[in-house]
């Protein structure tokens, strides 16, 4: 069996395990996926390469090879695809945990980032997240993932996009970069959020549709994604209408992005799919974001209409500061109700997700969101061995249930890095670097 655990060394730094060359055999479990045409499939067994690639899965019926270098009973346990939150602000939940939330410190040098970047991945890690995209990335981020990624202490898949066209042009100079370190890290593009003026450090009036159109064009021309953020309808006809005046110009697969969509009618729901937009939703947000709006109660994070759209939804937690609850979200978007199970009227029950849908907004949808199809968010021969395993089945839990399901086991690359009940053995070291 491979292990990565997060585990303490005498510098109070990360300790990484050197994995098994070798093949492994996850067997005794209640699997579920997404196949190649995001049909849900079940199996009992998962057989993955020393590079931590899937090289087969089994059914219950299915002999199991004779000759396996490594075998791990998983005794019973649910297992699904790991997690990939679309919209997190990654180092900001580092530094959250590391400082209490205060403010007023002094900025972080190196090894503090260091440091919080540790802590965010094993925060992730126990809430089943095992890629995020990280949305306003900075230079100074960019280089605390590169040095993790060199020192083997990169865990989560990182999936970047530049909150500047500065950050933009020093982390991917002439393009995005290619996927780093065994599909670890990608630099994709920029992020666009209304309220921010370019090159502005603090709250700003929201750009002019024209500036909008000329940083998407920047980034366009060297083939960065664009993701923007679209809090409310006039912001997301600002984007697809940027988006048509691009798209004779900037050809090929852009997969245009929609950031933390809170409402979008039928019409724009349609022009999405026609650019092959993707939109990202904050499912557990729903019931703020219907709190005072019945006039447009129905347009508020229509997610079955976007569905039949033909557009991908995607989940983002939009985390900052707070760790992200994936399965507490996905209970939202199964039900549309709040944890009290008492919905108000105007909640749109006929809005709700099936299972399926939610199991590919919270998995393939967002590893495709950010070009990582085809290596992760499936468990399907070929992509990595990314998956979390549970105490419950995800597809049959009550709504309940889902919100205090618990993560018992997460793997990435085929490499356990988080165990439940073993936090203390896993913790970075708590010794507040000087200034923190």
């Amino acid at each position: 069996m491979r292990t990565l655990a997060f585990v303490v060394c005498a510098a109070g730094s990360l300790a990484l395990a050197a994995p098994a060359q070798a093949d492994s055999l996850l067997d005794n479990i209640s699997g579920i996926t997404l196949d190649e045409n995001g049909r849900l499939i079940t199996f009992t067994g998962l057989i993955f390469d020393e590079n931590g690639t899937i090289a087969q899965i089994l059914k219950s019926g299915d002999k199991r090879p004779k000759k396996i270098d490594y075998r791990y009973d998983g005794a019973g346990r649910f297992i699904m695809p790991g997690i990939v939150d679309s919209h997190v602000a990654l180092m900001r939940i580092g530094y959250a945990a590391m400082t209490g939330g205060k403010n007023g410190l002094p900025p972080p040098r190196p090894e503090d980032r260091d440091v919080a970047l540790q802590k965010a991945q094993r925060l992730l890690a126990a809430q089943g997240i095992t890629a995020v995209a990280d949305m306003g990335t900075t230079i100074d981020d960019w280089q605390a993932y590169r040095r993790a990624g060199d020192q083997n202490t990169l865990y989560i898949r990182v999936m970047a996009y530049a909150g500047t066209v500065e950050d933009m042009t020093l982390i991917g100079g002439p393009g995005p970069t290619p996927w780093l370190y065994n599909d670890k890290l990608r630099f994709n593009g920029l992020f666009l959020r209304p309220g921010k003026t370019e090159g502005a450090t603090s709250a700003a009036l929201s750009p002019a549709a024209t500036q909008l159109r000329n940083l998407m064009s920047r980034a366009a021309m060297d083939n960065f994604q664009i993701a923007a953020a679209t809090p409310d309808r006039a912001a997301v006809d600002d984007v697809l209408d940027a988006i048509v005046e691009l798209k004779p110009t900037y050809q090929g697969e852009r997969r245009w992005r929609l950031e933390g969509l809170r409402a979008i009618d039928t019409v724009q729901a349609g022009r999405a799919a026609g650019d092959k937009a993707l939109i990202t939703f904050r499912f557990g947000a729903l019931e703020q974001d219907m709190a005072g709006t019945p006039a447009d109660a129905a347009q508020v994070q229509p997610w079955q209409s976007v569905v039949q759209a033909g557009v991908k939804p995607a989940y983002a937690s939009i985390a900052t500061n707070a760790v992200p609850a994936p399965f507490a979200d996905m209970a939202m978007a199964i039900t549309r109700e709040s944890a009290s199970g008492t919905p108000a009227a105007d909640w749109q029950p006929t809005q709700k997700l099936s299972r399926e849908d939610a199991l590919a907004a919270f998995t393939a949808n967002g590893a495709y969101a950010g070009f990582g199809d085809g290596r992760f968010g499936k468990l399907i021969k070929g992509q990595r061995a990314d998956f979390v395993m549970l105490d419950r089945d995800p597809m049959l839990a009550s709504p309940a249930e889902l919100r205090s399901l618990r993560v018992v086991e997460t793997w990435i690359g085929g490499a356990r890095i988080y165990v439940a009940g073993q936090e203390e053995a896993q913790k970075i070291s708590q010794e507040k670097m000087p200034g923190w």
